[in-house]
């Protein structure tokens, strides 16, 4: 694992914008599976990017003239004289794709429409699931929301090829790219007692073999102490969120 960065807040100087849409700078940070999204897909396309790390709680001034909203990941790039950007993890990987290079999607439009609907799909089925059981007080809170999770998960064992290792077959995707730090992220809440991932989803199982396998995934893992686990050290990242969300709720 490569060594985290400078993490950039309000009072920084602004980064300068990639040179050319093949060049961004990708704006992030290293624990948000939306951001992991892109920084993936940047990757696998072999993007020449630039990076750099901001607090989302306390956000760079610079960072709103690029984003309104704020919000990881956004790439900023220079294009005609003009400085350009692109925010949304899905958006910006669809952007990625568009650039020149081997494809990430299916060359068949009938393929490429099916992968498009495995990430839809399965985020509308595995977003709010994953939520709940994790917001959960306990195990037994967590029941309802894990048992629409394992047919989230069940519904995505029987989407992925049989040939593997990737859902979409051979192939390292975007399908993959868009899935694969919430599937990494299954790992929080077995720590937390709250959730263990079911048997028999063989293909499944293959597959996050397979991801944690692949440079475009590893490139994305830069946690802030690169001596210690990622999955540690995102526990302790959510555990400091609750506290604070509580605190504020006094």
């Amino acid at each position: 694992m490569a060594a985290a960065q400078e993490v950039l807040a309000a009072g920084s100087a602004e980064p300068a914008a990639g040179p050319d849409r093949q060049q961004p700078l990708f704006i992030t940070t290293w624990s948000c599976p939306y951001a992991q999204r892109t920084w993936i897909a940047l990757n696998a396309k072999g993007i020449q990017y630039s990076k750099v790390f901001v607090d989302l709680t306390n956000k760079p001034e610079w960072f709103f003239q690029h984003n309104e909203y704020g919000r990881v990941p956004t790439l900023v790039w220079k294009e005609g004289g003009d400085t350009k950007s692109m925010y949304e993890s899905l958006i910006c990987n669809e952007f990625i794709n568009d650039l020149p290079g081997p494809s990430l999607l299916p060359a068949d439009p009938t393929q490429r429409a099916h992968a498009r609907l495995i990430i839809d799909q399965f985020g509308a089925k595995f977003g709010g699931a994953f939520g709940r059981v994790m917001f959960s007080a306990s195990a037994e809170d967590a029941a309802p929301a894990a048992e629409d999770l394992s047919a989230a998960l069940a519904w995505l064992e029987g989407q992925a090829s049989s040939s593997g290792p990737f859902i979409l077959g051979a192939e390292f995707s975007l399908v993959d790219a868009a899935l694969a730090p919430f599937y990494i992220r299954l790992q929080l809440l077995e720590k937390l007692g709250l959730y263990t991932v079911p048997d028999g989803l063989p293909k499944l199982s293959a597959w996050g073999e397979a991801l944690m396998g692949h440079p475009a995934v590893a490139g994305s893992i830069v946690p802030p102490d690169p001596s210690q686990p990622y999955i540690d050290q995102l526990l302790a990242n959510y555990k400091e969120f609750i506290a604070k969300r509580k605190a504020a709720a006094k």
